[in-house]
């Protein structure tokens, strides 16, 4: 049976989403950043976290296991944050909070870090269907560039105005696993992989839809301090690098802190910026 992007999307009640994802937006009162947010799904900014910020978090990723294959895929937990402040520093700038805040509508709360030096080399995909569905796109992630990103490393990659398309939902889509794949976790990081083993039928299923849409396929070549913020019904991928050439970044994901109840234990930085607490951390320095 061949999957199609429809059997594994749908439409949300617009009451559910944020303001300006829905149909009755007044275009005429939008920002700029707000209006790209709208048509693109994306607001890209360059030179926006200042390198001094940077440079912190970098010397601290840099002295992660060198040597070792974790020197280049950063810490295993996405949570790591909570042990690493310079990362927080950055992922919590206050100016890209208030940025994030215009775009989605509330306070955003950071609970995801990326922190690998090269490709993730993960496929087609939607953020929001790796959410619970209440979600509902209250949710928005950043790449931040560390350093030049060359065109060999693996960039990353996304399609404009694909985040007007249906919304994938992980229940639709976990329904072509077998029971086996739907259990199954990360010996190392205890995380569930049924998004891995989606990727047989999500996959085809997207680049279909992509190239029936006739939009093109866009690479992001950052600089370091660039930014690019997208929207979590935004197709992205970590494309397949073609040297060894670090892909130095940083990759931070939020949510509205009013739309993620499951994550009930938070703290804020000195700048009153809210970050998720887990119970389950784990730290490998």
């Amino acid at each position: 049976m061949k999957v199609k992007f429809e059997d594994l999307s749908e439409n949300p009640p617009e009451s559910l989403l944020p303001p300006l994802d829905r149909r009755d937006v007044n275009l005429a009162s939008l920002t700029e950043n707000q209006a790209s947010w709208v048509r693109d799904g994306v607001v890209i900014k360059k030179k926006f976290i200042p390198d001094e910020l940077l440079d912190d978090y970098i010397k601290r990723r840099a002295a992660f296991r060198p040597g070792t294959s974790w020197f280049k895929s950063g810490w295993p937990d996405g949570n790591c944050y909570e042990a690493i402040p310079e990362l927080r520093r950055a992922a919590l700038y206050p100016p890209l909070m208030e940025l994030l805040k215009e775009l989605i509508g509330e306070q955003m709360l950071f609970h995801l870090a990326l922190t690998g030096w090269i490709s993730t080399e993960r496929e087609w995909h939607q953020d929001d269907y790796l959410n619970p569905p209440f979600v509902n796109t209250w949710y928005a992630a950043v790449w931040i560039a560390l350093d030049t990103i060359h065109p060999d490393s693996g960039p990353f990659e996304y399609v404009r105005g694909s985040h007007q398309w249906p919304l994938l939902r992980g229940e639709k889509v976990r329904s072509f696993l077998t029971d086996e794949e739907k259990n199954r976790v990360d010996p190392v990081t205890g995380i569930n992989q049924w998004p891995s083993y989606c990727e047989r039928y999500v996959t085809p299923a997207i680049e279909e839809k992509i190239q029936s849409s006739g939009l093109p396929i866009e690479s992001f070549l950052a600089e370091k301090g660039d930014i690019l913020i997208w929207h979590s019904r935004l197709m992205h991928r970590g494309s397949r690098p073609k040297s060894d050439i670090l892909r130095k970044s940083l990759i931070t994901h939020y949510s509205g802190v009013d739309h993620r109840h499951d994550m009930f234990v938070t703290e804020a930085d000195e700048n009153g910026q809210r970050f998720a607490v887990f119970k389950n951390a784990l730290m490998l320095d």
